[in-house]
């Protein structure tokens, strides 16, 4: 049984890498900052509006709020895939795309059940990929870019009596290419120009958390898995730290020939190579809370809020600031002990907030919501003590990015999630007679 056990989780790897195949976000706002931002929020909590700074899960990892570790009883391999539909609206046209990314890629260990807890795993940070033209009196200009960043993460949380504290560490890297190219008529008898630009990042990140955790309502030990309620609240955050860039850049001026479509260069105003820079990242911090048990019901809500006014980096095409979002979740599981039907558990959130993106100097309003089923599989016939599990979650996110005026774009996507948690006693202390 262990070693199918470790087959399926071999499998899904497999299954889950194959997504970085897949066309990235195309949205024509992954232009502003570092491009289209990646939720740090997993499986367990991701239907749920996404609340995490109050959250803990024993068979779920939550690595917003790094403190959530300690909750850890068993081994647990997450993965996560997004396929997102959106629809991107203007006053005369409309532009559809389908495409889809990895969510995450993780495990949890318990190093002491219920006590400390280590997690490590991979996850996108950010996804640039836009293409657009502009039609002028006199040029002709176009805008591509493409590229992403990447994050590996390794944490640990302890508990202390109520209390648990936890910290991320993470590694950023990843690639940005970015290209303008102005094209002029033959009226002014100017030679066009191209400009590319490419931009490697890696630097480290890290996030710490804090969680209080109070048992307020105690039915019988028999049923304390189910029946007990927790009051849980967190808070997450992290100042603002520095990352390396190395830039890339060439500039040349040229002409296309009228007969034949050939390009021909005429010359190089500039290039650069390995150009050094330096990025400074956004600050953040997430307060929330939960009421409930996750084998029952639960419902909570998060504040979270990101500096990106002091966002700088040597490549920046559009301009960003200071974002927030606020978010309520609910879930309910009907019978955690009963037959499979009654073991499925059903989420539902809600989240407002203003995007980091400007435009015309004004943020993008966000607000959507989430829903989502839990399917719970088990191996062997005792439901309620056995250590070999899988969970199949099914997520969905209708969410939208509004302008101040309907002269700009209005983004509309709607995003499905796939995600597995499996679960297992993998480092059990052997006890010999």
């Amino acid at each position: 049984m262990q070693t199918n056990f470790h087959k399926l989780i071999y499998s899904a790897v497999f299954s889950l890498l194959c997504v970085f195949t897949f066309a990235q976000t195309n949205s024509p706002y992954s232009r502003f900052g570092l491009g289209y931002l990646r939720s740090d929020v997993f499986s367990s909590n991701k239907a749920m509006g996404e609340i995490s700074a109050g959250y803990r899960s024993a068979v779920g990892l939550n690595v917003q709020n790094p403190a959530s570790y300690s909750e850890l009883s068993l081994t647990t391999f997450e993965g996560g895939a997004n396929i997102d539909a959106t629809t991107m609206t203007t006053k005369d046209s409309v532009y559809k795309g389908t495409y889809g990314t990895l969510n995450h890629i993780a495990v949890g260990i318990p190093l002491k059940r219920d006590r400390w807890g280590l997690s490590l795993g991979l996850l996108p940070y950010a996804t640039t990929n836009y293409r657009f033209q502009l039609q002028n009196v006199d040029t002709f200009n176009e805008y591509n870019g493409k590229g992403s960043l990447y994050k590996l993460y390794l944490g640990s949380a302890y508990r202390i009596g109520d209390f648990s504290i936890g910290f991320n560490v993470g590694y950023l890297f990843g690639k940005q290419q970015y290209y303008k190219g102005y094209t002029f008529t033959d009226s002014l008898q100017a030679l066009n120009v191209r400009n590319n630009t490419s931009m490697n990042v890696n630097g480290f990140l890290y996030n710490l958390g804090i969680q209080y955790k109070k048992r307020i309502i105690k039915h019988t030990e028999a049923n304390r898995l189910k029946t007990d309620i927790f009051f849980t609240a967190g808070a997450y955050g992290n100042s603002g730290v520095t990352a390396n860039a190395k830039i890339n850049a060439l500039w040349e001026r040229y002409y296309t020939s009228i007969t034949t479509g050939v390009i021909y260069p005429v010359d190089t105003p500039l290039q650069q190579a390995e150009v050094k820079g330096k990025i400074r990242m956004p600050s953040q911090f997430g307060i929330g809370f939960t009421v409930g048990n996750e084998n029952w019901w639960i419902v909570g809500a998060d504040f979270k809020f990101s500096q990106w006014s002091k966002f700088s980096s040597p490549i920046s095409y559009g301009s960003v600031g200071d974002s927030w979002r606020f978010s309520l979740g609910a879930g309910i599981t009907p019978d955690y002990t009963g037959k499979f039907v009654k073991r499925i558990s059903y989420k539902a959130g809600f989240y407002a907030g203003k995007s980091e993106v400007r435009v015309n100097n004004a943020p993008l309003s966000e607000y959507g919501g989430t829903f989502g089923f839990v399917l719970p599989f088990v191996f062997g016939r005792d439901r309620v003590n056995t250590n070999d599990f899988f969970q199949l979650f099914l997520m969905g996110d209708i969410g939208t990015r509004v302008p101040n005026s309907s002269a700009f774009i209005k983004e509309t996507y709607y995003r499905f999630t796939i995600g597995l948690s499996f679960n297992s006693l993998w480092f059990q202390r052997r006890k010999f007679d």
